[in-house]
């Protein structure tokens, strides 16, 4: 049976709905645990891994995933995060699609928030010249994080989680101090400025917009 825990979104989709929202790695939460690669992890684990990845589930909604993704046939009842995972994942299209190129693909569900509003190029138009200089600059960092397998959101996220301003947002310092000591240290103060004045809204940097830009494609 489907479980709408708040009469709305289920568990799962909301889940769905940030990592769509967000580019989130989920796998990464969970194989810290998983030593030995088996896929499967304790329920509390699972709980701990979604907490971390910034899901604010409650305990009705957390324990409803554990007991859907435990194995029931495992004396432990561990969880298959790995499956969970491929469904959570489900929500950026079916994978392996050379292998049946006929498969009808659907496209982004519609009960998602809209993606371009949180990661999307912002309208905010800064000048002919200014924006000419944005691409290059874009196209010049995520050449760099490509050929040095460079993931850049991870760099911000640790600051935008202290920050109750704004979800997806540094402060201006936070974003410069990320780029220069990680990203991109060859930068031109007056570089940076562009990317703050093009990404910025209220006094804050939309640095999930920016990384999608920038980042490497997701691998499997």
């Amino acid at each position: 049976m489907t479980c709408h825990i708040d009469g709305g979104m289920t568990p799962l989709g909301k889940v769905q709905d940030k990592v769509y929202k967000c580019r989130i790695r989920i796998k990464e939460f969970f194989t810290d645990f998983d030593k030995l690669r088996s896929g499967y992890i304790s329920q509390a684990q699972f709980k701990a891994g979604l907490d971390m990845a910034g899901f604010r589930l409650n305990a009705a909604e957390l324990e409803h995933l554990a007991q859907h993704y435990c194995n029931l046939e495992d004396p432990q009842l561990r969880v298959c995060y790995r499956t969970f995972v491929e469904d959570v994942d489900s929500v950026f299209g079916k994978k392996n699609l050379e292998k049946t190129p006929k498969e009808e693909v659907h496209r982004e569900p519609t009960g998602l928030v809209d993606y371009e509003r949180f990661t999307g190029m912002p309208q905010k138009f800064i000048g002919d010249e200014k924006e000419t200089k944005l691409y290059h600059i874009l196209e010049n960092i995520a050449y760099n994080c490509r050929t040095k397998r460079i993931t850049v959101k991870p760099f911000f996220d640790d600051a935008s989680r202290a920050m109750k301003k704004m979800v997806n947002h540094v402060t201006p310092i936070q974003f410069t101090q990320a780029l220069k000591c990680h990203v991109a240290p060859y930068l031109s103060p007056v570089e940076v400025e562009i990317l703050i004045e093009k990404f910025s809204k209220d006094d804050m940097v939309n640095y999930v917009a920016f990384a999608t830009f920038v980042d490497p494609p997701l691998e499997d």
